[in-house]
């Protein structure tokens, strides 16, 4: 499975954010020579790149900087703010929870060139978000976790929830989270859908 390079770089922008560009550079330092090639490079936002080797990165790099259990789920908090005030601002056009996913789905194959992604709505404000055909990982997941989170407060959700509650790390078929909103005091759009299934994008 392959990632675009946006994936990538917004992860070494929340090293910068998080601990400073000095600290980071001695972090790099500590890397075998083919990631010290990759964090010193140019890491196009357009070219795709296996996710291992950002798993590998973001796993040296929690060991490194001795970050908490968050840091995965705050990288992908990042990544939504990175792409979505970027190059993908487009996604948020017009700015509810479920134009977000609508919009978001379609760009799927944008983002990861493998893998199935649906969106079920069971009710106003709660969605039940499923990603078959990718092996979950402890990176992946919780950065798909911190991306959801922050990508639909800007879309505008309000007293929201993610949970995962269901991975193929621990033997289930697909890796599923639960997203649940305040319908009443989130920006609504104007046809209430009650079954999205199109991909999602990370």
């Amino acid at each position: 499975m392959r990632i675009k390079g946006t994936s990538i770089s917004s992860f070494l922008s929340f090293l910068e954010a998080e601990y400073g560009a000095s600290r980071v550079k001695s972090f790099v330092a500590t890397l075998d020579s083919n990631q010290k090639k990759r964090c010193e490079g140019l890491v196009l936002a357009s070219a795709f790149y296996a996710i291992e080797e950002l798993d590998a990165l973001a796993a040296k790099a929690r060991g490194f900087f001795q970050a908490d259990a968050a840091f995965f789920e705050r990288s992908g908090a990042h990544n939504a703010t990175f792409g979505l005030s970027g190059v993908h601002q487009s996604l948020l056009v017009r700015p509810t929870p479920l134009d977000f996913l609508k919009a978001a789905e379609r760009a799927w194959p944008q983002f990861v060139d493998a893998g199935n992604v649906s969106a079920d709505v069971v009710g106003e404000g709660k969605v039940r978000l499923k990603i078959e055909g990718i092996p979950g990982s402890e990176v992946f997941c919780a950065r798909e976790t911190g991306f959801l989170k922050r990508a639909l407060e800007l879309a505008g959700a309000k007293q929201l929830a993610v949970n995962k509650v269901r991975c193929t790390r621990g033997g289930d078929l697909w890796c599923e989270w639960q997203v649940t909103w305040d319908a009443e005091l989130s920006p609504r759009p104007q046809t209430f859908t009650t079954a999205i299934r199109r991909p999602v994008a990370i």
